[in-house]
């Protein structure tokens, strides 16, 4: 059966119960680089497509723009509403896919973490285009599934699925979740994006994000020593975006 788009979807099981140092930062740094390459003068239009619980749109209006959310899930506008307070933020929903917005409206286009959960990513980035301006900008973040902590997973699984600790029969870090649609590493991200845009930015953020045991291991060591290898980590991560836990990429579109 041809699957179909999710408009109950809701975002509580993105995040795990029990959170490893590793997982905050990458959220954490996600959120950071992200948003911050959305640079906004007083008034431009910003869309964030897949906006969830519109967080990240709030703080795009914030930042001096006016901020329009969209995502399909009637879940998510729903908690959505509930944050929002801000004449600046509007709240759509809608799909990627088909963006309710008129050619060359918006002046700038944000996708966090969520490209890969739309049916079609490639129509999307297309959409992207068609309503920005010319000289606008896209921003786009997605966790890659071809990063040295996921090359190390699918490594260790055979041997670790043998030893008396190892997990059995559940999904493994390396596996994209059963709600994504395409499993994105750094040249599938870059092929689909230069279509249409030219890249004037990439970046990776964080290394070894759930390698095995790794968030374990830097859960027991003092906090300060495990951030310093976190932001050691990191760095490498920004110049080699290719085995980063998460890609971003800025670009305008061609003309």
């Amino acid at each position: 059966m041809e699957r179909g788009v999710d408009l109950e979807w809701d975002d509580a099981g993105v995040v795990p119960e029990k959170v490893c140092p590793d997982t905050a930062f990458v959220f954490s740094k996600m959120d950071e680089r992200t948003l911050g390459m959305v640079s906004l003068a007083p008034g431009e239009l910003v869309l964030d497509v897949g906006c969830g619980r519109a967080l990240s749109t709030i703080h795009l209006a914030r930042k001096g723009g006016k901020a329009i959310g969209l995502d399909p899930s009637r879940k998510m506008i729903a908690e959505a509403r509930g944050h929002v307070d801000d004449s600046d933020v509007s709240l759509v929903r809608g799909i990627g896919e088909a963006l309710p917005f008129k050619k060359h409206s918006l002046d700038k286009v944000m996708c966090k973490g969520s490209l890969d959960h739309f049916l079609d990513p490639e129509k999307t980035v297309g959409e992207m285009h068609h309503v920005l301006k010319p000289g606008g900008e896209a921003i786009i973040a997605i966790a890659n599934f071809e990063s040295l902590s996921c090359r190390l997973g699918r490594l260790w699984y055979p041997i670790g699925k043998r030893l008396p600790f190892g997990e059995k029969n559940e999904r493994q870090p390396w596996q994209p979740p059963p709600d994504h649609t395409y499993k994105f590493d750094y040249p599938l991200l870059k092929s689909m994006v230069s279509r249409h845009f030219e890249v004037k930015k990439t970046l990776g953020i964080s290394l070894l994000w759930m390698a095995p045991y790794w968030g374990k291991i830097l859960a027991l060591l003092p906090r300060r020593v495990s951030a310093i290898i976190l932001a050691l980590g990191d760095r490498i991560a920004r110049r080699f975006p290719s085995m980063s836990d998460v890609i971003v990429i800025k670009c305008t579109p061609k003309s």
